[in-house]
């Protein structure tokens, strides 16, 4: 067979025992497949008694196995070091790297998933853009027209196929796997198709629709943990061929379910379900789907260099990790296969001065008018770049003149470091994206995303520094932003003061001032800037702002409870129950419509003057819960589980509705949510008390009394400050709501 050139985006890749099988996308809407006979690397160091007993092994192995010297760098000492490379079926390799494991070895680039290194080595990523050359089904060169760093890009006109449950409008953001259920429901070019007849004839349909539509993606919504497990099972129950991967006779790949904590809280993460030569997303199992859109997605998924399905599902721990990785292997230097640098050893009173974290001045409780907000722009990346802090950049014995303020660490002037590499082209494509989407134009969305999707590396970035398991982290680098921080933020305060403003409020790396009398804000901005070395942008200038008072001390505030109104009349909210995930959807609304009519007061307005109109907001929520005028989603609480509900102690309202869900033979794990309604919250027989939303039945039941408490108590959250002493408070009237046969039903009996 001739060789074939295709202009086309590499669009899926996969290890098979000869190599990677690479799928295209191509200009003319061909989808090919090639294999591209690679093999991975595995490079190995140690002493000569451990090599030799290395070399054995290899001996004995039954397929072949190609070995060379190579010269590599070793990150945090700077060395080069002589390592001896071993080129393996990539299907091999991680069983042989578990045996050289235990030999005494030091391993590099031994465990970095195998389609991430392909593409680390080849110089290519998914969705890149390029002439593939082919021959007898093998990958014999290609010539990339792309760059992972461009921020303006081709991407190809993708084919998508949608599978959904029917009543997934009403079910909200209810688990399928806690009860509820509907019929399949196809989406193809815009047009919607409920699935008919019986469960074969419904396979057979669909069976039929994805053969012929051939979609490049197949995307759902609970896809991992319920669709296609579901329709896998009663495929072959019922032997019926439905093939999901485009690679005729592959069947699913499988992940399992997970659950792990992260910044204090638990998460779950549920099963992921991948296919070949097509890719599944799962929009209620994809963090980056969820927050920035397929833009989001593909913009990570190319400079990180993960496989589309991959990111989707994976942190962005995960996608930061290889985006290091990938600079690593490009510069020549070695990825360890463990985290290689355990934390310095030092006296007691030098971890109580470094282990302080960001800075918080506490704001004084209450209402304020004229306050300008100034947020320092990405700072701990902006510090990381600029001070050039990196796991083998602190503490060189290079640099003894360059202490970091307070800790006594010092940073390397050398030598550029590892974090401050990746962290800069990512610093420069987000500022231009925001700069774009701000301006406005027909790829404002895409920018966007973009932007968010940036936006969450660089929050992601300072943790990683200090995470236990990260690859190239250092709990010492992580001490470094926090004192330069602090550092900056002290800088600010003496220049908003030295020019006679008042600091009101700074919370790690925003700063809002009271403003002077005839304040030139941006002459205020650019001073405060060049004295901080820290890029500022001017967020806005409120009309006002509460900062709210701890539940404990009235005379305290929280630093990260507050709300407040700009110029423009745009609403900042922080902290208080409408920003809460476990507030009911009534109350958030409720919250929301009184900030609103806030926000509405005319420049240098009494707030006071509109409490009428707050308490005919307040009065119109509290009639809708007594005359039962609301729904299970109205109403229904969100509780996130931190452990199995059997480990539970207390029998609290939510505790008994996540017990009462498990008895049901619903399967919980840590990092789940539990939506459930009120019933009757001191019910005597404790299992009446709650009732969780998936197994709620007839009509709506709920404790009005104990609902009217919790609208109190948010009300009370937005208007304390405001009201008179005396103002009336909305109180129970009723412990049930009237009985009513038009009442809305959630879900029918």
């Amino acid at each position: 067979m001739a060789r074939e050139t295709t202009a086309g985006w590499l669009f899926d890749a996969y290890p098979e025992p000869e190599g990677m099988r690479v799928w295209l996308a191509a200009r003319d809407g061909r989808r090919l497949c090639a294999l591209d006979p690679w093999r991975p690397a595995v490079r190995l160091a140690g002493e000569h008694a451990a090599l030799k007993r290395a070399a054995r092994l290899l001996e004995g192995l039954p397929y072949p196995v190609t070995t060379s010297w190579a010269e590599k760098t070793e990150l945090f000492s700077g060395k080069t070091l002589r390592v001896w490379e071993l080129r393996v079926p990539v299907l091999e390799r991680d069983a042989l790297v578990r045996r050289l494991g235990a030999m005494e070895l030091s391993l590099y680039d031994a465990d970095v998933h195998p389609v991430q290194a392909y593409h680390y080595e080849r110089g290519h990523f998914p969705l890149a853009l390029g002439r593939f050359e082919t021959e007898d089904g093998l990958l014999r060169a290609f010539q990339l027209d792309d760059d992972p760093w461009a921020p303006d890009y081709e991407l190809p006109d993708l084919r998508v196929l949608r599978l959904s449950l029917s009543g997934s409008e009403i079910s909200g953001s209810l688990d399928p796997n806690h009860g509820l259920r509907g019929g399949l429901v196809l989406t193809m070019d815009g047009r919607a198709h409920e699935l008919e007849g019986s469960v074969p004839d419904q396979l057979e349909s669909l069976a039929r629709r994805l053969k012929e539509f051939d979609p490049d993606v197949l995307e759902t919504e609970w896809g991992d943990s319920v669709l296609l497990p579901r329709l896998d099972a009663l495929a072959r129950e019922h032997r019926v061929g439905l093939e999901f991967s485009r690679e005729g006779g592959r069947a699913m790949a499988a992940r399992g379910e997970r659950s792990f904590f992260t910044y204090g809280r638990a998460v779950y993460q549920g099963g992921a379900r991948y296919l070949f030569g097509r890719w599944h997303l799962d929009r209620k199992n994809s963090f980056m789907l969820r927050e920035t859109g397929n833009h989001g997605l593909y913009e990570i998924a190319r400079i990180a260099k993960i496989p589309v399905q991959r990111a989707a599902r994976c942190t962005i721990g995960t996608s930061l990790s290889s985006m290091q990785m990938a600079w690593a292997w490009e510069h020549g230097v070695l990825i360890p296969m463990d985290k290689q640098q355990a934390e310095d050893f030092r006296p007691a009173a030098d971890l109580l001065a470094a282990d302080k974290g960001g800075l918080v001045y506490e704001p004084e409780a209450g209402w304020h008018r004229d306050v300008a907000e100034l947020d320092f722009t990405s700072m701990y990346p902006e510090m990381m770049v600029r001070r050039n802090i990196s796991p083998e950049t602190v503490n060189c014995p290079c640099c003894p003149d360059a202490p970091v303020p307070e800790i006594g660490h010092r940073l390397c002037r050398k030598r550029r470091g590892l974090v401050p590499s990746v962290l800069e082209p990512i610093l420069r494509k987000r500022a231009l994206y925001k700069a774009r989407y701000k301006a406005g134009g027909p790829g404002a969305a895409a920018d966007k995303a973009r932007a968010d999707a940036h936006k969450w590396t660089l929050v992601c970035c300072f943790g990683y520094l200090g995470f236990k398991n990260a690859r190239f982290g250092k709990i010492e680098a992580h001490e470094c932003v926090t004192a330069w921080g602090r550092e900056v933020l002290l800088r600010a305060k003496d220049a908003v003061e030295a020019r006679g403003h008042r600091l009101l409020h700074a919370l790690v790396d925003a700063v809002w001032i009271q403003l002077a009398p005839g304040a030139d804000l941006e002459e205020l901005r650019r001073a405060v800037e060049a004295e901080a070395e820290c890029p500022l942008a001017l967020e806005g200038v409120y009309e006002w702002i509460r900062y709210c008072p701890s539940k404990r001390d009235a005379l305290s505030s929280v630093p990260g409870r507050y709300f407040g109104a700009f110029k423009n009349g745009e609403l900042k909210i922080r902290g208080i129950a409408a920003r809460r995930r476990d507030t009911p959807a009534l109350f958030k609304r409720l919250q929301r419509d009184l900030l609103e009519r806030l926000a509405r007061v005319e420049p240098g307005g009494d707030l006071k003057r509109l409490v009428p109109e707050l308490l005919e907001i307040v009065e119109e929520c509290r009639l809708r819960l007594c005359e039962g005028r609301v729904t299970a989603e109205d109403l229904a609480i969100a509780f996130h589980l931190s452990k199995t509900p059997d480990e539970y102690a207390r029998d609290t309202v939510s505790t008994l509705a996540a017990k009462r869900l498990s008895a049901s033979g619903v399967a919980l794990h840590p990092g789940e949510t539990v939506r459930f309604v009120i019933t009757a919250a001191s019910d005597k027989v404790k299992e009446w008390r709650s009732t969780p939303l998936a197994l709620m039945e007839g009509g709506l039941e709920y404790d009005v009394g104990k609902y009217l408490q919790l609208m109190d108590r948010a009300a009370l959250e937005v208007l304390d400050g405001l009201l008179p002493p005396a103002a009336p408070r909305a109180t129970a009237r009723a412990k049930s709501p009237p009985a009513d046969p038009e009442l809305p039903l959630v879900w029918g009996a």
